[in-house]
C-alpha cells in the first residue's frame, strides 16, 4: 500500500503476498506449542484444542484462497492455468480442514453453540465466500471483466471469513470451560483424599494409644507395607486381612489402596501411551501413512541445522503424480486415493535408512535424502521415478493403471541456506520437469 499505483506490479504484489504468508507457519507453531502444553495438563480438552487449531489453519488457507486472486484482479488479467491449479489445491485443503473440524470425537460436538458456529461458517464462508471466488473464476473463463478491483474484492470476501474465527473462539471457550470443570473435579477429589487420609491417620494414632502388643507388630508391618506402596512397590500387604477387628479393617483398606494405586499407575501409563499415539497421528498423513507436511518441515529444519553445523549439502526432491486429475475424473476419487497410497508404499520401500518421505499436499510428495550432493540426489530421484513408472497399480475394481511422476531436485549448501528457499527451488525444477514433458527429473541449485 506504500507504493504508488504505477509501481504495484503483479510481481511485487505476488511477492508481498508470499512474504505475508511466510510468517503464518511461525504463528501456527507457536499456537501449537501453547495448546500442547494445555493438553498435557488437561487431556480431556485435547480434541477440542485440535479442532480450534484446525479452525486457525482453515482461516489461514481461506486467506490464501482470496490472496490467490490478488494479482489477476490488480492486473485485470484472466486467470492463468497455474492460478486455476492453485485455487483448486487451496479449495481441496480448505474442504479437508472443514471435514476434519466436523469429524465427531469430542464431548462438545453436540453443543448448541458449536453447532451454530459450524452452521454459520458453512452458510457464510462456504456459501457467499466460495461463491464470490467462483464468480471471479467464471468471469475469467468467460473473458468478462471482473467488475471489481483488489480492494473491492477484499471488502466483500474478508467479512465472509469472520465465522471461521468465531468458530475458533467458541471452541476455545468450550475448552476453557471444560478445563475449569476438570480443575474443580480434581480439587474436590484432592480435598476428599486429604480428608480421608487425615481420618485414617487419626484412627491409626488412636489405635496406637489403645492397642498394645496385639496391635503393635501388625501395625509396624502395615507401616512398612505403606512405605513400600509409596515407593512404587506393589508387593502383597502383610497377612491378617481376615481378622474381624480394626487391624483387619486396616489391612483390607491397605489392600484396596494397593489395588487403586495399581489401577492409577495403569491409567497413567495408558494416558502417556494415548498422548504418544496422538502425537504420531498428528505427524502422519491420514491417507498414505507417511509423514505429513508439518512433520516433514520440522524434520527438515533439524537436518538443515545439522548440515550448517557440519558444512554439508542438503537436498530436497519434490515430485507429483502426472495427470492425476484425469485419474480422479476417469476412475473416481477412491481410485485417486489408491494411487496415492500405492505410490507412497513404492517410494517408502525404495528408500534407505536416513531418507525420509512425506506427502506435501494433494498429489505432491517430498523426499529428503541423507546428506548428499546434486548428482546423488538426482540419481535417487531417477531411481524413484523408474520405480513408480514400472509399478502397475491394480485398483479395487480390477483396473490396472500405470502412472508416472515428475521430479524436481534442489540442493542447498552453506551457512545461509534456508528450507523455504530449498523448497522453492525444488518447486521450480518440478515445474520445469512438467513443462518439458513430465516423467522426468530436473534440478535447481
Amino acid at each position: 500500500a506504500a507504493l504508488p499505483p504505477p509501481e504495484r506490479t503483479p510481481e511485487r504484489l505476488d511477492a508481498a503476498v508470499e512474504r505475508m504468508f511466510a510468517l503464518v507457519p511461525l504463528a501456527l507453531d507457536a499456537v501449537t506449542g501453547y495448546t500442547r502444553a494445555s493438553e498435557q495438563v488437561y487431556p480431556s480438552i485435547a480434541r477440542i484444542l485440535m479442532k480450534a487449531r484446525l479452525a486457525v489453519e482453515l482461516r489461514e488457507y481461506a486467506g490464501r484462497l482470496g490472496s490467490a486472486l490478488t494479482v489477476p484482479l490488480a492486473a485485470a488479467r484472466p486467470l492463468a492455468e497455474s492460478d486455476h491449479e492453485r485455487l483448486q489445491f487451496l479449495r481441496g485443503r480448505i474442504e479437508q480442514l472443514r471435514q476434519l473440524i466436523k469429524l465427531p470425537g469430542s464431548d462438545i460436538d453436540g453443543e448448541p453453540r458449536v453447532l451454530a458456529a459450524v452452521a454459520r461458517m458453512d452458510q457464510v464462508y462456504f456459501g457467499a465466500g466460495q461463491r464470490l471466488v467462483a464468480d471471479v473464476e467464471q468471469a475469467s473463463r468467460a473473458g468478462r471483466p471482473y467488475g471489481m478491483d483488489t480492494g473491492q474484492f477484499a471488502q466483500r470476501y474478508v467479512p465472509n471469513m469472520a465465522p471461521i474465527l468465531a468458530l475458533r473462539d467458541v471452541l476455545l471457550d468450550e475448552a476453557r470451560a471444560q478445563a475449569l470443570r476438570d480443575f474443580e473435579t480434581a480439587r474436590r477429589e484432592l480435598m476428599l483424599a486429604l480428608m480421608v487420609g487425615a481420618a485414617i491417620l487419626l484412627a491409626l494414632t488412636l489405635l496406637l494409644l489403645i492397642v498394645r502388643r496385639r496391635v503393635v507388630i501388625p501395625l509396624l508391618r502395615a507401616t512398612r507395607a505403606v512405605v513400600r506402596l509409596g515407593n512404587g512397590d506393589f508387593s502383597p500387604p502383610p497377612a491378617g486381612a481376615r481378622r474381624d477387628d480394626e487391624i483387619g479393617d486396616m489391612l483390607r483398606a491397605l489392600a484396596t489402596l494397593r489395588a487403586n494405586s495399581m489401577d492409577r499407575q495403569r491409567l497413567e501409563q495408558e494416558r502417556v501411551r494415548l498422548i504418544e499415539e496422538l502425537k504420531v497421528r498428528a505427524d502422519t498423513d491420514y491417507l498414505t501413512g507417511i509423514l505429513n507436511r508439518r512433520a516433514f518441515t520440522a524434520a527438515g529444519n533439524l537436518r538443515l541445522r545439522g548440515a550448517r553445523e557440519h558444512n554439508e549439502s542438503l537436498a530436497v526432491i519434490l515430485f507429483d503424480v502426472d495427470h492425476f486429475k484425469s485419474v480422479n475424473d476417469s476412475y473416481g476419487h477412491d481410485a485417486g486415493d489408491q494411487v496415492l497410497i500405492r505410490i507412497a508404499e513404492v517410494v517408502r520401500d525404495s528408500l534407505r535408512d536416513g531418507e525420509i518421505v512425506a506427502r506435501y499436499g494433494g498429489e505432491e510428495f517430498v523426499v529428503m535424502p541423507a546428506s548428499c550432493g546434486l548428482e546423488a540426489a538426482r540419481a535417487l530421484a531417477e531411481r524413484l521415478r523408474e520405480a513408480i513408472a514400472r509399478e502397475p497399480l491394480t485398483l479395487n475394481d480390477g483396473h490396472i493403471l500405470r502412472v508416472t511422476a515428475s521430479f524436481g531436485v534442489a540442493v542447498a549448501h552453506g551457512p545461509h541456506a534456508a528450507l523455504d528457499d530449498l523448497f522453492h527451488a525444488a518447486d521450480l525444477a518440478l515445474y520445469r520437469a512438467k513443462h518439458n514433458g513430465r516423467n522426468r527429473v530436473e534440478s535447481q541449485v
